[in-house]
């Protein structure tokens, strides 16, 4: 996959390694490459897609075990949730899994970063390649549980909105990101967007504090309040860096293709966060004021069940 005449000068700065799945699958990942892209050294891409497919096997695993366990370890919880909640159940057991996995990547990663600031051609460390295949092999999980039950994740995301959304966000990072890590170009946004997945924990847990009834506790309330710092910290408040080497970075060391994507691609994370913590929020704050995220205080609620209730008598 060619962006340019200058993406031939792509950097490689790992070494090769055993992958998570053994040297089998090494070499089944090596010789497809080869045959897709012709003979050559591809290490950084060999060590992308070890790690997807690692990511894949492990999403499937937390799947499976979510359907063997979870009827037996919270049957009194799941047992008033409707059925397509109850297969959401499993799907979203999955999203826990870029929270740990990428994290433990993508933080060193950054740590470790060490290229001139205005440039966009860097290597990226084995650290950053395996985070991107970890968080890619996830997203394709999670972009195919999208398509094939468009309806009750629609229904799961709160509308056609974020579910289209989602469905951008996932598409785009499949299509560019191991481009990106394997020529070594915009390595430094790709970082970063790779450690804001750690915020799935907290949108995770929500979800099933949701559905169990959990609303009025303290462990609901502890969980958007610390949401809202570490969603700022971690995708907001980065904007401002991430902009200044957005437009001051040197754009002619990119081929034509290449300035094309990166002018296109590197805004949309940045939109859609500002998008999801407006929507974080709005959310808050109409449940501090009301206690309810619906926008309806708790003694509305009451007082409308309780004329719903002498409607019937009547």
């Amino acid at each position: 996959m060619a962006f340019g005449k200058k993406a031939a000068a792509a950097v490689i700065a790992v070494a090769p390694e055993v992958g998570p799945l053994g040297v089998f699958v090494d070499g089944v990942v090596k010789d497809v490459l080869t045959r897709a892209l012709g003979p050559g050294d591809r290490v950084p891409l060999e060590i992308f897609f070890n790690y997807a497919l690692f990511s894949l096997c492990i999403c499937l695993c937390i799947f499976t075990a979510s359907r063997i366990i979870s009827p037996r370890l919270f049957k009194g919880a799941m047992s008033h949730l409707k059925p397509f909640e109850v297969k959401i159940w499993h799907t979203n057991m999955v999203t826990f899994l870029p929270t740990f996995a990428v994290t433990f990547f993508a933080l060193p990663a950054i740590l470790k970063y060490d290229a001139d600031r205005y440039t966009f051609i860097a290597p990226a460390s084995a650290e950053t390649l395996k985070g991107t295949g970890m968080s890619l092999g996830y997203m394709t999980w999670d972009l195919l549980v999208l398509i094939f039950d468009a309806k009750d994740q629609m229904a799961a995301y709160g509308g056609v909105t974020p579910y289209v959304l989602f469905l951008f966000h996932h598409t785009f990072s499949i299509a560019a990101w191991p481009y990106a890590v394997s020529a070594g170009r915009c390595v430094y946004f790709v970082n970063y967007f790779l450690v804001s997945e750690v915020t799935n924990f907290n949108m995770s847990l929500r979800w099933y504090l949701t559905k169990t009834n959990r609303e009025g506790g303290s462990l609901y309330f502890w969980n958007g309040i610390l949401w809202i710092p570490l969603f700022f910290l971690v995708r907001v408040a980065v904007i401002p860096n991430l902009v200044d080497r957005y437009l001051n970075s040197d754009w002619s060391a990119l081929g034509a293709n290449e300035t094309w994507a990166a002018r296109l691609l590197l805004p949309v994370p940045v939109g859609l966060n500002l998008y999801w913590f407006g929507l974080i929020i709005t959310t808050a704050v109409r449940f501090l004021i009301t206690g309810s995220e619906g926008g309806h205080s708790e003694a509305t609620e009451g007082a409308r069940g309780r004329a719903k209730s002498r409607k019937k008598a009547d």
